[in-house]
């Protein structure tokens, strides 16, 4: 069999009018973050590697979603793993709205008490989901810069980080506003 590899790209829109469902927009961008194995059924010996990712940006109360896979594997099976992908990303999208119902607010904080800073990779927080809209064009999103206050102290800070498996924050009405969301299981898709 030839190897191949492929790239795949997908862009949805999803209603961001509301903070919650901004909040379930980015818990669908998070749960995108993630590598795939798709076997095919009669040939467990040659599956498909899918590595996918997904950026957001904001246009007026819609969240354009644009998703990007990777795929890897023999030629033959790619166009049937491209159509698996895209039931994926419809299966995690709607998963994500479970996510969003189950969300706790933690804390809010108003816009201009915080500014965005870049961070180096040994000090990105895989498990804090910021819109990527908010980072500087240099920035590496989504992990690769955080919220600070005027003293510089990250927000949310560390305890809370720690004490929670995803933490979400929601640009709305002038205010940042902080959900903990429930651990994204880890699923081999196949």
């Amino acid at each position: 069999m030839t190897k191949a590899t492929r790239e795949h790209e997908m862009e949805i829109e999803l209603p961001a009018s509301t903070a919650e469902e901004l909040l379930t927009a980015l818990a669908g961008r998070d749960r995108l973050y993630r590598d795939i194995t798709l076997e095919p059924e009669d040939d467990l010996e040659n599956p498909v590697e899918v590595m996918l990712n997904a950026v957001d940006d904001m246009d007026g109360e819609t969240l354009l979603l644009t998703i990007y896979a990777d795929l890897e594997g023999p030629e033959e099976y790619l166009e049937a793993a491209q159509e698996a992908i895209e039931d994926i990303v419809g299966t995690e999208l709607s998963l994500a709205a479970e996510d969003a119902k189950q969300g706790a607010m933690l804390d809010r904080r108003p816009q201009g008490e915080l500014k965005v800073e870049a961070v180096g990779e040994e000090e990105e927080r895989l498990n804090l989901i910021l819109p990527c809209w908010l980072a500087p064009e240099e920035v590496d999103t989504p992990w690769g810069f955080h919220l600070v206050d005027a003293d510089g102290r990250e927000w949310p800070g560390p305890e809370l980080l720690e004490a929670h498996p995803r933490l979400a924050v929601v640009p709305f009405k002038e205010e940042f506003l902080l959900f903990s969301l429930p651990e994204v299981p880890d699923e081999d898709e196949g």
